[in-house]
């Protein structure tokens, strides 16, 4: 069973709602929530599945968030703002914790996500423009759902990426709202599970159709 010791990661995660320091300028800064939830006995991460029309990552399965905008005066204030539109609840059913470490993406993002305890009710006025539904992902199912990764470089002389897919129920969750999860855990709730490798049979995103492996 994967559990998250909240009171153990107050004291181990910075909280800095501007970000990291010296983040990339060349890319566009944006935030997400990490919603951890206890419910019937369990933990677990409140995810969303992006509306199949959007324009940026259509379909894809992530944490709430988005892109900084200019009247945001930090990170943690966009991924709040964010939260609350996208997933149709307020931003105080949420506990911050701290700041996981940000990620960089190669559609040009840099990601820095807040990880925050979640005390409602699970009930979610989500925005059908930007929200196909919420997923409730129960922290355990990651030991059951088919998990694969593919390995590659962007460029020859780029350093090898590793790329993770879990096949759960409500879909593929992949990316970098997978790294961002798997990573975590591995650090912060001894996830050791190991992912199969393949080949990519897919010539644009997700790079992989999992589908044929299962």
């Amino acid at each position: 069973m994967i559990r998250l010791e909240l009171d153990k990661l107050k004291k181990e995660l910075p909280l800095l709602p501007e970000g990291e320091p010296n983040l990339p300028e060349d890319v566009a800064h944006s935030s997400v929530v990490m919603p951890v939830f206890h419910k019937n006995g369990q933990d677990g991460f409140l995810l969303q599945k992006r509306n199949p029309n959007l324009a940026s990552h259509p379909g894809q399965i992530s944490f709430p968030g988005g892109v900084k905008d200019l009247e945001d005066k930090d990170l943690l204030h966009t991924a709040l703002r964010e939260w609350e539109e996208e997933m149709g609840a307020p931003d105080k059913e949420l506990s911050v914790i701290g700041n996981y470490r940000g990620q960089l993406t190669h559609t040009g993002f840099h990601i820095t996500p807040f990880l925050a305890k979640y005390s409602g009710d699970f009930r979610f006025e989500f925005n059908p423009e930007e929200v196909e539904r919420i997923i409730i992902l129960e922290l355990d199912r990651l030991w059951e759902a088919p998990f694969y990764s593919i390995k590659g470089r962007r460029k020859p002389d780029s350093p090898l990426l590793e790329v993770f897919y879990f096949d759960i129920e409500e879909g593929l969750l992949w990316g970098a709202t997978a790294r961002i999860i798997v990573d975590f855990l591995r650090e912060h709730a001894g996830f050791d599970r190991s992912p199969i490798l393949r080949t990519p049979n897919l010539s644009s995103a997700p790079f992989l159709d999992v589908k044929k492996y299962e």
